[in-house]
């Protein structure tokens, strides 16, 4: 299958460093995947040291994007899968933000799952980060369930993104083309573009499915849309998948750790509120799994 790993990153080639130091653990299950970074521009961004980290760095490179202006986040994330769906022709992305730190094992453990999901028609997103709520130990290494957790890193096949991709597009083209990321009408997207699609009956994906129908798991902005549900380029593909019938699931055990306390829309106050300062353990040597069953709670 023709895969590429991209990261998107902007002004902390600290955390760029620290990223590339993690994927060089994970360099033999890097042969084969082509690894792309798009780095966004504009005043604030420091492309030439990230460029320099990326250059220097043991981990291969395919290509570096360098963003003529800031793009902001939602514009680099739709480009970059635009461009490597769209334009290339992959038939499987893996995705990975500048802030999110590879462990041992992130690589295989991320194949091993989509492999193991596509099994299911209702899967479309998969990722191995996680917020756990409960320790975990080795007995958890293959246990997975639907999510709503941050989109820090995740991997799809073009499948799915031949789906969602409409809503994204259209997204993009209505609210984030010739305005700043910061200055998006947050409430026409809410109110015109969101509520629509989220009041609609959502469709059903044929058989087999990973969640049965008595399987308990919410929309994921709830009942109805909220004055506080986010309006960013995340929300809007997990809505796309919402009304296309997909669910995300992620590994209970995490392999990788966020790191971002410091960003464009995080402190570390927010950090502290999100939960992100009590992650779980994330490095995990133990022989990755090949299938795997969904949490039981």
């Amino acid at each position: 299958m023709k895969t590429a790993l991209f990261t998107v990153s902007f002004n902390r080639p600290h955390l760029m460093q620290q990223l590339l130091d993690g994927l060089k653990e994970n360099l033999d299950d890097l042969d084969g995947i082509d690894v792309y970074h798009y780095i966004d521009g504009g005043e604030k961004s420091d492309q030439p040291a990230i460029q320099k980290i990326i250059q220097t760095s043991e981990v291969p490179c395919t290509s570096v994007v360098l963003r003529e202006e800031n793009y902001g986040v939602g514009r680099n994330l739709i480009g970059a899968r635009r461009d490597l769906f769209d334009v290339h022709g992959y038939e499987r992305v893996i995705l990975i933000e500048d802030d999110l730190i590879p462990g041992p094992n992130f690589i295989k453990t991320t194949l091993s799952l989509a492999n193991w999901a596509k099994s299911y028609n209702d899967v479309g997103m998969v990722q191995v980060w996680n917020l756990p709520r409960r320790e975990i130990t080795e007995t958890d290494l293959d246990i997975v369930e639907p999510t709503h957790e941050h989109f820090y890193s995740y991997c799809i096949d073009v499948e799915v993104w031949n789906e969602i991709k409409d809503t994204i597009y259209a997204y993009e083209s209505q609210y984030l083309q010739g305005v700043s990321y910061a200055n998006k009408d947050w409430r026409a997207i809410r109110k015109k573009f969101m509520k629509p699609r989220y009041s609609k009956n959502r469709l059903m994906r044929d058989s087999p499915s990973l969640l049965e129908a008595d399987y308990k798991h919410p929309a994921p902005f709830g009942n109805r849309l909220k004055r506080t549900v986010p309006t960013g380029q995340d929300a809007i593909t997990a809505l796309a998948l919402w009304e296309k019938g997909f669910v995300r699931i992620a590994t209970l055990a995490p392999r990788a750790a966020m790191k971002g306390i410091d960003g464009v829309h995080s402190t570390a106050e927010v950090f502290d509120k999100l939960g992100l300062n009590k992650q779980a353990q994330y490095v995990w040597h133990q022989e990755v799994p090949l299938t795997f069953r969904l949490l039981n709670e």
